[in-house]
């Protein structure tokens, strides 16, 4: 059995630890800024907690570290894990910019470490699905992209954060952004509109020029107006419900075709890290240190546009 320590316990760690099984990975042993938070999850999920993280990472049967922190502190956790040998899967957004971004991949490499993003969309098939069908030409030529991802996240207290990197854009915006970027790499142009409330941003459109169409990403945390992707062509469409966390993805036109996909997403995703881990690989072939940088590159130009700057860039 591969073994995680994770490092933070907040609502995402404990939905990853619930599809832990049946991965063949367990979690061995979990730190906390909250002490007692760390031992009411090491009480559910059968790990031991510890009192640091330094302590948690070099506990007894861990292979890697799962970073579940607060976003503004994932580089300083990274570093921690790196610098105690351990592999590193974690969370996104992966860095509060691409500088940091660009540091945690020098300092792995420097260790000859893995380290990769966990963004889980990229680790399941139905977006690989997506984009073999895409290059295998299923829908023609592509003529228009629409995303939509708007949920009504505001009255969460870290949303409206700027010192947690609240706001739509780096927390569900990043999906939509990283998918056009997997299926069509880096736009020839960007723009971002959108406004602040209180130091976060809680809507934006942002809109990516490519040769011959465009993508037009409508990202709010204001309003539940679902989530969908549709990718229209000469010969067909795609549409893509729950894009971030599909269980399916519709082909119609030229061909048709329903995939389904109904295996636990944050299992997959750990299941496939420990294995490239396990395999002594040091970049992930699922979520590539090039796919993180460039899209952190994206983030930061969208920010750039919005005037969005985080308390932490500050210091």
């Amino acid at each position: 059995m591969f073994g995680w320590a994770f490092l933070g316990c907040g609502n995402i760690a404990r939905q990853v630890a619930d599809e832990l099984s049946g991965t063949g990975t367990r979690i061995v042993s979990c730190w906390n800024r909250t002490p007692q938070r760390a031992r009411e999850f090491a009480e559910r999920y059968g790990c031991e907690a510890y009192p640091s993280p330094e302590q948690a990472l070099s506990a007894p049967g861990v292979d890697g570290a799962y970073i579940a922190v607060t976003a503004d502190s994932h580089f300083a956790y990274m570093q921690k894990a790196l610098s105690c040998g351990t592999p590193v899967l974690c969370e996104k957004p992966f860095a509060v910019n691409v500088g940091e971004a660009e540091r945690a991949f020098s300092l792995a490499r420097s260790r000859g470490l893995y380290l990769a993003e966990a963004m889980w969309t990229w680790f399941n098939s139905p977006a690989q699905t997506v984009r073999r069908w895409i290059g295998e030409g299923k829908i023609g030529k592509v003529v228009r992209v629409a995303a939509r991802y708007a949920e009504r996240y505001i009255d969460i207290p870290r949303f409206s954060s700027p010192a947690l990197l609240g706001g739509a854009l780096v927390d569900i915006g990043v999906y939509p952004i990283r998918y056009c970027y997997e299926l069509f790499g880096m736009p020839r142009s960007v723009v971002c509109r959108g406004s602040l409330v209180g130091g976060v941003d809680h809507s934006e459109r942002v809109t990516f020029g490519y040769d011959g169409f465009s993508a037009e990403l409508d990202i709010s945390v204001e309003e539940s107006r679902g989530e969908e992707m549709t990718i229209t062509g000469t010969e067909g469409e795609i549409v893509i419900p729950a894009f971030h966390c599909a269980r399916e993805a519709l082909l119609s036109g030229r061909e048709s075709a329903h995939y389904t996909d109904d295996a636990p997403k944050y299992g997959v995703q750990m299941r496939r890290a420990a294995e490239e881990i396990a395999a002594g690989r040091r970049e992930s072939a699922f979520s590539t240190p090039q796919a993180t940088l460039d899209t952190m590159r994206l983030l930061d130009e969208c920010r750039r546009q919005l005037g969005l700057v985080y308390p932490c860039e500050r210091k």
